[in-house]
């Protein structure tokens, strides 16, 4: 049971005892609002003394009382608020693990630029959307690291997206962010890309690879990545997003859409063809599985993709349909490695070595294609 006040403390507080004095005081009327079970008028008394206590010019009385309440919710709202807002040492503690602080006031905490306070917001055991927005916009390396290693923050993709735009270089935070449950899809390509683009620099640099190996051995890693994220995506409220963010930064290519294939990721295949067509994703499967030769190739030919990458593509989804009328599962290596012999022995012939080989040079002749179209446009 928390100590009750006395008469002796109530003397005590009307004739400015000692700091120490006042401190105890202060830690059992916060221990009694604390612990509940106050009368009406009891608690409105209890809650003017709080009130009158943090604004106490010692320290010590304030950090009293910021300890005896920081874990009730039924406080004062500007009791709260001065607390959140004292000095480091008191406030830190106290914003943690308070429940009594509103979204709206931890905002403009996290916006005042105490970087000792926005880390302690960042670790409270429960952030919403909207505090943890405030901190991927304006928060230090240090309140996002934190905000992103908190499993209790709910973070929206727009704010994982914010942080990446402040952060792009640091492979720690990505390494952090990377880390997280249920991270979106169109975000953990972005790491992926970013990973790859370091793994680029660090090949040219540290391992005196020629940049064009080196490119091919990021984008190779890239697109790999990008396929390995889609296990067990499904739903157009999934690959949408996903779809957009790799059409607006220019990697919707083909060469990707052709590994997906041979991965046995043909759902990707329909939303990506879909997508650059500029049509429902449901139109873009009927065409995809159209039993004969025309439909597939229709839609390659609106989604504007180089020609050299049809074969490959056709070589895929045609072991996709042969595997799946035998009842063996798409993606394993046996079907990777079906269509690959598809590939290099169709009667025209491909004289490269290996698919990888192959999805390189498609990559390249891609690039080429588009810088001489931008040159012409």
């Amino acid at each position: 049971m928390a100590p009750q006040l006395t008469q002796a403390d109530i003397t005590g507080l009307l004739s400015s005892p000692s700091d120490e004095v006042r401190a105890e005081i202060a830690l059992k009327v916060g221990n009694q609002v604390d612990a509940g079970g106050l009368s009406g008028q009891e608690r409105m008394l209890a809650n003017d003394i709080l009130r009158l206590m943090v604004k106490d010019a010692a320290s010590l009385v304030r950090a009293a009382v910021a300890q005896s309440i920081a874990n009730t919710p039924a406080i004062p709202a500007d009791v709260a608020v001065a607390l959140a807002n004292d000095i480091d040492e008191i406030a830190v503690p106290f914003l943690t693990t308070s429940p009594a602080i509103s979204d709206e006031d931890l905002i403009a905490i996290v916006r005042g630029n105490s970087d000792a306070k926005a880390v302690a917001i960042a670790g409270r055991p429960r952030l919403s959307s909207d505090v943890s927005d405030a901190i991927a916009e304006d928060g230090s390396r240090d309140a996002v690291n934190r905000m992103l290693s908190n499993r209790g923050a709910e973070i929206a993709p727009a704010s994982f997206n914010r942080v990446l735009d402040r952060w792009q270089d640091d492979d720690e935070v990505a390494s952090i962010m990377a880390q997280r449950d249920g991270l979106p899809l169109n975000v953990s390509e972005r790491i992926v890309t970013l990973v790859s683009d370091e793994l680029r620099e660090r090949l040219i640099t540290r391992h005196g690879i020629g940049s064009d190996l080196a490119q091919r051995m990021a984008l190779e890693a890239r697109e790999s990545a990008t396929i390995a994220l889609l296990d067990g995506l499904d739903g157009l409220e999934n690959y949408a997003p996903l779809m957009k963010h790799l059409h607006e930064s220019g990697r919707l290519s083909g060469s990707l859409i052709v590994r997906a294939a041979c991965m046995g990721e043909i759902k990707f295949v329909e939303h990506a063809l879909a997508r650059l067509a500029r049509i429902a994703p449901e139109r873009a499967w009927t065409l995809v599985h159209d039993a004969g030769r025309l439909g597939l190739r229709a839609l390659f030919q609106q989604a504007r993709l180089p020609q050299h990458f049809y074969l490959p593509l056709r070589a895929a989804i045609d072991a996709f349909h042969d595997m799946s009328r035998s009842g063996e599962v798409p993606g394993e290596p046996h079907f990777q490695q079906l269509i690959l012999e598809r590939i290099l022995t169709q009667p025209k012939g491909l004289k490269a070595d290996d698919l990888d080989f192959l999805l390189y040079q498609m990559s390249r002749a891609e690039a080429a294609d588009r810088q001489y179209t931008e040159q012409i446009a």
